[in-house]
């Protein structure tokens, strides 16, 4: 009977309100050498465009501190998310297919190890229409659009690319170029006033003439040193993008929610049902304003094994700190939609399509939320 009744209360909500909905379909990357390069990470490094200086040590750390405010994306193409495989394809086959507990595109594995570093947005260019999943046959088909000079039209997103100071632009080789669904995104995106950052992934061959395609398509104000990794050494190239992105200038990313804790987390406890769990809410404005209607209780429903979430029937004023990704453990509050979240874990959705602001965190195990009801009412309150 419990499981009846949340099940329509969950059916009533999703009327009411929505979630903070990826705005894109699953993220991936693969790649071919002749249109297939792997997206990837190698410890065998970034190809440099030719004759193009690199960066000093001293010009590296300026450069980090003038980035440090920069508002940072990390666009990417690959096959996976532009294609309809099969569903038991996997990592033995030409679809670069990364498995870490879930399926990850090689390309899309490197632009999350990205993103973790730098605290950028992430986007993937989607094609309007799939490409094939006959890996010879893509081939085929990359060399007519090359030969042809054609454009892909690309799917319609709410990328607002003005807001973005620093774009990374992530893509397989194909046939020791880019592929050409990238030069649609560059041409329907001024990034003239950008600093532009390649990164690919390959099957052997390296990086081509892909940095250099990049840098005259997108007509950027200033580019920086690409990084190509082998498909086979993504899974391990954590501490080779890290490096990667020490050398072209970009600071590490301080956590948003260690910007906002400072010294004085406020304890707090989260009971959904009968579990109660340990958290903190930050030391921040809008933070403090929800505290003051504690206790508060919150229906929430599920959301794609992500999230719980659900409408606040009151209108906070302080709303700076907006972000388009979460850390799991996360509770925000996000304005477009009225609502609070906590988020769980990370999915095949990590770009949300509207900003969220994180007001605290659940600091109890997580795996918990695996097992509560499609909805849950959510009472937060001061620590005892």
């Amino acid at each position: 009977m419990k499981k009846l009744l949340a099940a329509v209360t969950a059916l009533l909500m999703l009327f009411s309100f929505t979630a903070c909905e990826s705005s894109s379909d699953q993220n991936g990357s693969t790649n071919t050498s002749s249109p297939a390069g792997a997206n990837g990470t190698n410890n065998t490094s970034s190809q440099k465009e030719e004759n193009k200086p690199s960066a000093s040590a001293g010009d590296s750390q300026q450069e980090n501190q003038d980035n440090k405010d920069s508002k940072i994306l990390i666009v990417y193409f690959s096959r996976w998310g532009n294609t309809d495989f099969p569903s038991d394809v996997d990592s033995t086959t030409s679809a670069s297919i990364v498995t870490d507990n879930k399926r990850f595109g090689t390309t899309e594995y490197v632009a999350r190890m990205i993103q973790e570093e730098t605290g950028g947005d992430i986007h993937l260019i989607e094609t309007a229409s799939k490409y094939t999943a006959d890996y010879d046959e893509l081939i085929s088909v990359n060399h007519d659009e090359m030969a042809e000079g054609f454009l892909p039209e690309l799917k319609e997103t709410d990328l607002d690319i003005s807001k973005y100071d620093t774009v990374f632009v992530g893509y397989p080789v194909w046939a020791t170029n880019v592929p050409r669904a990238v030069i649609s995104f560059l041409n329907k995106y001024d990034l003239s006033d950008k600093k532009v950052i390649p990164f690919c992934t390959h099957a052997g061959y390296g990086a081509g003439k892909s940095y250099s395609t990049i840098a005259e398509a997108s007509k950027a104000k200033d580019t920086a040193e690409g990084l190509a990794i082998e498909a086979k050494d993504v899974p391990d190239s954590k501490d080779t993008v890290k490096a990667w992105l020490d050398s072209v200038g970009i600071a590490k990313a301080q956590s948003v929610n260690s910007e906002m804790t400072g010294s004085t987390e406020t304890a707090i406890k989260v009971t959904v049902g009968d579990t109660v769990l340990d958290g903190v809410m930050y030391d921040t404005a809008l933070a403090k304003e929800i505290m003051g209607y504690f206790p508060l209780t919150v229906s929430m429903v599920g959301y794609i094994g992500r999230e719980y979430y659900g409408g606040v029937d009151f209108y906070p004023e302080n709303l700076e700190g907006g972000q388009r990704n979460f850390e799991n453990g996360d509770i925000t509050y996000c304005q477009p939609h009225h609502n609070m979240a906590i988020f769980y874990a990370q999915t095949d959705k990590p770009t949300l399509s509207v900003d969220v602001i994180p007001i605290g965190k659940i600091t109890s195990d997580l795996s918990v939320f695996e097992s509560f009801d499609s909805a849950e009412t959510v009472i937060f309150s001061l620590a005892d």
